[in-house]
């Protein structure tokens, strides 16, 4: 394959990356974490064809052409690369933050619960208070 066919198939496979990265962010945003294994399994199959492309391009015998004749295409290669990692940060730092969010909410609840599930008993030691429904068989 030639230079510039990679060249172009790279370019089209980085955009589809980015295009997948948006939908995940998009994904996060409407808290649609359901969705996103699908296309985290698509992000992972992308990914390794673009580094099978990547490969060819590093072993192909013209690439000394890569920083001359093709500078300007390669430039938006790496543009496209620059845009699609920095769109995974952001949607790595709110999921952090959507899991830090959910794991406050379960140590306030879990609190809570112990709260309501302790009393003393006639010596002053803390005890668990029977959460059953009440009747003995």
């Amino acid at each position: 394959m030639s230079l510039a066919a990679l060249l172009e198939t790279q370019r089209l496979q980085l955009e589809q990356l980015l295009e997948i990265t948006e939908q995940e962010l998009e994904l996060i945003t409407q808290r649609k974490a359901l969705e996103l294994p699908p296309l985290a399994e698509s992000k992972q199959a992308l990914l390794t064809v673009i580094q099978k492309t990547d490969g060819e391009l590093a072993h192909h015998p013209d690439r000394v052409q890569l920083s001359n004749e093709f500078k300007e295409q390669v430039s938006l290669l790496r543009d496209l690369v620059s845009k699609c990692q920095e769109r995974s940060q952001v949607a790595e730092q709110l999921l952090e933050q959507s899991l830090n969010g959910i794991r406050q909410l379960s140590n306030i609840l879990s609190k809570l619960h112990e709260r309501q599930s302790m009393t003393y008993d006639q010596k002053g030691h803390t005890k668990g208070i029977n959460k059953g429904t009440g009747f003995k068989v």
